[in-house]
């Protein structure tokens, strides 16, 4: 009886142990499934390595530390690191550190591994110049921290003497560019910009040599270098003032040009200056009166009267004169002013022509004598008196008996017999002799000379007739 028992008892202690263990594996099959269902598939990229793994929880933080159990190199203090929840993925940027010496400073940057160190500079806002250089060189790829610098450096081109020089400085002023050129200066020539500008990039430096100039003004001559392409300038450089409206010449050996101020010059031009002025001259001056003649008949064409004296005006003229070197080139009318008018001359002639005025012709002389002429003119004669021992236009000694004319008309020397037309006046016989300024210009036919200003005074001025007296038919004693 209780060795059943006793197989009884054994039997129900075997049962319990079984629901035991059951009970356990259920337990920890239910775990598994549970921390299974809560896993995440992670994927790491670090440049061009790739981590994938499954963990449970998804933060950052875990992410890289799991990685690195998976080989990952531990991440640097400017690392960084983006992960998207919504895929999963955490990216690891590695970086770098660049130290940049430039114009006297440093800037630290921190900048992608595997950048070009152009593009470095250019995202942290330093520019390169066209001609700096940089060390190392601008298109070096950063792969670890590193230290670079910048030398700023300008290219600058000197012009000078028809050549072209280009020389690369870091610092310094035009000055320094035209030495490292090896330009030298004299006193005259000119550069642009000044020397003392500071020099930049793509600077252009223009240097003008003087050139040996002679001016010719104000009755000198100055020789002179003077650095100057245009012939103004040259002669302000010479010293000598130009006016406002004085002429430029270009003086060659055999000739002068005027020249425009522009003009360019070179070396041993001659330049003469003809100083130019204006004066204001007033003057008076005489309005000559104009001869009115009226006809009437019942005389002669040959007869005339004055009716009304002809009286000259006088009227103020205002001109505007200019000189070269002091010589009167021109005057120009400014204005007039009428002082007092001119008086017309009246005269009353006849209609009525004489017969044989021309060829043939006679007339009775004082003694009573007929004597033919070769031709006869009626019109207005004077009379003169000189001194004793003056001579008329043909070298003869002024007397009574000689008379002036204008030779056109009258030859000189003809034998003349003159009277007035109505037998008032009588001069007689004379020969031309002289020459008559009214008689040239047309107001009188002839000026009859007399020992005394009382005959003159009392002769006036009369209507006359001259009878020219062909030789041939000269009185006896006239020959």
């Amino acid at each position: 009886m209780r060795h059943v028992k006793g197989s009884n008892t054994k039997r129900r202690g075997l049962t319990r142990a079984l629901i035991v263990s059951l009970m356990i594996v259920g337990i920890v099959v239910s775990s598994v499934v549970t921390a299974v269902a809560n896993s995440v598939d992670i994927t790491v990229f670090d440049g061009e390595d790739r981590y994938s793994f499954s963990m449970i929880g998804a933060d950052a933080e875990s992410i890289l530390a799991r990685a690195e159990t998976e080989g990952m190199k531990p991440i640097s203090t400017i690392d960084e690191c983006v992960f998207s929840e919504s895929s999963t993925v955490l990216t690891v940027q590695r970086n770098v550190r660049a130290s940049i010496h430039v114009d006297g400073e440093v800037h630290s940057l921190v900048v992608p591994q595997g950048s070009v160190l152009a593009d470095a500079l250019k995202n942290n806002g330093i520019e390169l110049g066209a001609h700096d250089k940089v060390e190392p060189a601008a298109d070096t790829v950063l792969t670890k921290d590193m230290t670079a610098e910048i030398v700023r450096t300008s290219l600058i081109t000197v012009e000078a003497d028809g050549e072209q020089y280009e020389v690369e400085l870091t610092e310094g002023t035009v000055s320094d560019a035209l030495e490292a050129a090896g330009v030298q200066l004299d006193i005259v020539d000119t550069v642009s910009p000044a020397q003392h500008t500071p020099i930049k990039d793509d600077m252009v430096i223009t240097v003008q040599r003087g050139l040996m100039v002679t001016v010719l003004a104000d009755g000198k001559a100055v020789t002179k270098r003077v650095a100057a392409e245009d012939a103004e300038t040259a002669v302000a450089q010479a010293g000598v003032e130009l006016g406002e409206d004085d002429n430029l010449y270009l003086v060659y050996e055999e000739a002068e040009v005027l020249a425009a101020r522009s003009t360019n010059v070179r070396t041993g031009s001659v330049l003469r200056v003809e100083r130019i002025t204006k004066e204001t001259a007033v003057e008076t001056e005489v309005l000559e009166f104009e001869t009115v003649y009226k006809e009437v008949e019942g005389k002669y064409k040959d007869q005339e009267t004055v009716v009304t004296r002809g009286k000259n005006g006088e009227k103020q003229v205002t001109y505007e004169v200019t000189f070269a070197d002091g010589v009167e080139i021109n005057r120009t009318v400014v204005s007039e002013e009428i002082l007092s008018e001119a008086v017309d001359k009246v005269v009353e002639r006849g209609t009525e022509t004489r017969a044989d005025s021309k060829g043939n012709g006679t007339f009775v002389d004082h003694t009573g004598t007929t004597v033919g002429y070769d031709w006869a003119i009626t019109g207005e004669c004077t009379a003169y008196s000189w001194e004793a021992g003056s001579v008329t236009a043909m070298g003869t000694s002024v007397q009574h008996g000689y008379v002036a004319v204008n030779p056109n008309v009258i030859p000189y020397g003809s034998l003349l017999y003159i009277t007035s037309p109505n037998g008032e006046w009588n001069y007689g016989y004379c020969y031309a002799m002289d020459t008559g300024g009214a008689a040239m210009s047309g107001r009188i036919i002839a000026d009859l000379f007399y020992d005394s200003e009382d005959y003159c005074n009392e002769f006036g001025r009369r209507q006359m007739t001259v009878y020219v007296v062909e030789e041939s038919k000269w009185p006896d004693g006239w020959k």
